[in-house]
């Protein structure tokens, strides 16, 4: 970690030279210009529009490897990753213009009245539940459309401009675009993925800014920002995350419960209004009934959690000199115990109170390493899921730039 961190200072006292990214944005079918194109970094506040030419200029690349996003009405959003110390003279971007017919013709139609039937459920899923989540207002709910397809009990968000997203909270506004939102009930999983891009929203009252600061700084402890900020610089101990291996095993009780009456099931005769099983009764008492109806509502599977801590190279290594990886098998377990558990989460996951630690669950989707880098941002973000806390925590109302530093060291971690 040493070469990292050497190689970072070295970054940083470059940054004196302002490096600029210039480019052109022209339509991919007949090769004009596209103007007034939104052109910006992902999850920062770096970002333009194009000329009338669809020429561009970003004047304040930061160091790092950043997500190039351009959006334009009536264009797919395009998307290209770009590092600053391998920064193209000249980037032509060519936008394919949306498929209009393609727009009409689906297998399932758009919800009548979708806002008033799921905007409730998409404002809890995408801004969130946490305290912050009563301060933001999403400005242009009217571009969202909804689809609900009932055979896989799923459903799917869609918008063609980007989201407005005002956050009294933390004193950003953001614009999201959004590219996807999924979630599927059957499973209970969410899956969204966007490009935010920040706007710092200044006030004249010193007590206001001073409030956003400090709910800048409360989001951001024990955040997924500051778990892979404090694993790039091998600092997980200081900062008070603890690592810890954790497995599913299956819940043999209530398999062999539910294939108990699985058999029993077959064996029905049906007599009249009731319903008589091989056995009798699935329950030959009132105790064993009582029993079976309290393992039955156990999970499928249970967690198995090891005590031991585990060291964070055991978990992470350099890939090169401004990334490092991270795998892991089965799941890692984080706690962070500097921090309390806020109430609002613990009953979203099930709890009759809060705990007196954040206890968060990583889990590698594809089997392979994913990249982190200093900043914070990690690729790629659909190969990793969150469990436990920052499954509910990590949403837009507690959502921060890449560029975001702490003043408790007026650095990040």
């Amino acid at each position: 970690m040493r070469i990292i961190i050497s190689f970072l200072l070295l970054l940083m006292s470059a940054l004196v030279n302002a490096q600029t990214l210039r480019g052109i944005v022209l339509s991919a079918d007949n090769r004009q210009p596209v103007p007034a194109a939104s052109v910006f970094l992902s999850n920062t506040g770096v970002g333009t529009i194009t000329r009338d030419d669809g020429r561009f200029e970003l004047n304040r690349f930061p160091s790092g490897r950043y997500e190039l996003v351009v959006t334009s009405l009536g264009y797919e959003t395009y998307s290209v990753v770009v590092q600053s110390a391998s920064l193209p003279e000249q980037l032509q971007i060519l936008l394919k213009p949306k498929a209009r017919e393609l727009q009409e013709v689906v297998v399932e139609p758009y919800e009548k009245n979708g806002w008033e039937k799921w905007g409730k459920f998409f404002l809890e899923n995408f801004i969130g539940i946490s305290a912050y989540a009563n301060e933001v207002r999403l400005k242009n709910p009217g571009v969202i459309r909804f689809r609900h397809n009932k055979k896989t009990n799923t459903l799917n968000a869609y918008a063609d401009e980007a989201l407005v997203i005002e956050n009294n909270a933390l004193g950003y506004v953001l614009r999201y675009q959004l590219e996807q939102f999924e979630y599927r009930f059957s499973a209970n999983m969410l899956l969204f993925q966007g490009f935010p891009f920040f706007e710092e929203m200044v006030s004249r009252r010193s007590g206001k800014m001073k409030r956003w600061q400090s709910n800048r700084e409360n989001v951001y402890e024990g955040s997924l920002m500051h778990f892979y900020r404090s694993l790039f610089r091998n600092k997980l101990v200081e900062e008070g995350f603890e690592l810890r291996r954790s497995v599913d095993v299956v819940n043999q009780e209530k398999a062999r419960i539910k294939e108990k009456m699985r058999a029993q099931m077959k064996g029905a005769v049906q007599q009249g209004n009731k319903v008589v099983f091989s056995g009798g009764t699935l329950g030959v008492t009132a105790d064993s009934a009582t029993y079976q109806n309290r393992v039955m509502r156990q999970p499928d599977k249970m967690e198995v959690l090891y005590k031991p801590i585990i060291p964070a190279d055991s978990i992470a290594y350099a890939i090169d000199s401004v990334t490092v990886g991270l795998y892991f098998k089965d799941y890692l377990h984080v706690t962070y115990p500097k921090k309390k558990e806020p109430e609002e989460i613990a009953k979203a996951l099930g709890k009759q109170e809060a705990g007196d630690a954040l206890v968060s669950k990583l889990q590698l989707l594809n089997n392979k390493e994913i990249a982190v880098l200093a900043n914070g941002s990690f690729f790629e973000p659909t190969d990793i899921i969150a469990h436990g806390y920052w499954a509910y925590w990590e949403r837009m109302a507690t959502m921060l730039p890449l560029d975001y530093k702490p003043i408790r060291n007026n650095k990040a971690p």
